[in-house]
């Protein structure tokens, strides 16, 4: 292995060591996201002006439940978007598990996956209206 080889090697065992990882933001796309329905934004911080690259969406409940997965088809992150809405299609993305409705009085959790990652914890309130949870 080369020099350059072995520090970029190096760096990357640190990262994992360290526990950083790229991150993408998600969020809520306005402050009235309601059921059944709501949307999503995902931004890349790093590359702000950028369409955020990802492969995989997932929604899952606080009980670890998945209610929905989408994944990239082909698989990669050649069509990626920066929002997009619980349970209707995503071009270039297939379902690999159905939207299943969302309930007033819960919390759940979107992620968004690929080279970096994000992800929002939410609550749905008994009128149907998401908020955001700030996580520690």
């Amino acid at each position: 292995m080369t020099r350059n080889g072995m520090l970029a090697a190096s760096s990357a065992a640190l990262l994992l060591l360290a526990g950083c990882q790229p991150e993408l933001q998600i969020g809520l796309a306005s402050t009235d996201e309601r059921l059944p329905n709501p949307s999503f934004t995902v931004r890349d911080p790093a590359q702000p002006t950028e369409r955020p690259l990802y492969n995989t969406i997932k929604v899952m409940a606080a009980d670890g439940t998945l209610l929905w997965h989408l994944r990239a088809e082909p698989f990669g992150d050649m069509n990626s978007v920066a929002r997009f809405t619980y349970g209707e299609a995503l071009s270039g993305f297939v379902a690999v598990v159905g939207a299943q409705p969302l309930e007033g009085g819960k919390r759940y959790t979107v992620h968004v996956l690929g080279k970096k990652t994000g992800s929002l914890p939410f609550t749905v309130d008994a009128s149907g209206k998401l908020a955001a949870v700030a996580e520690p």
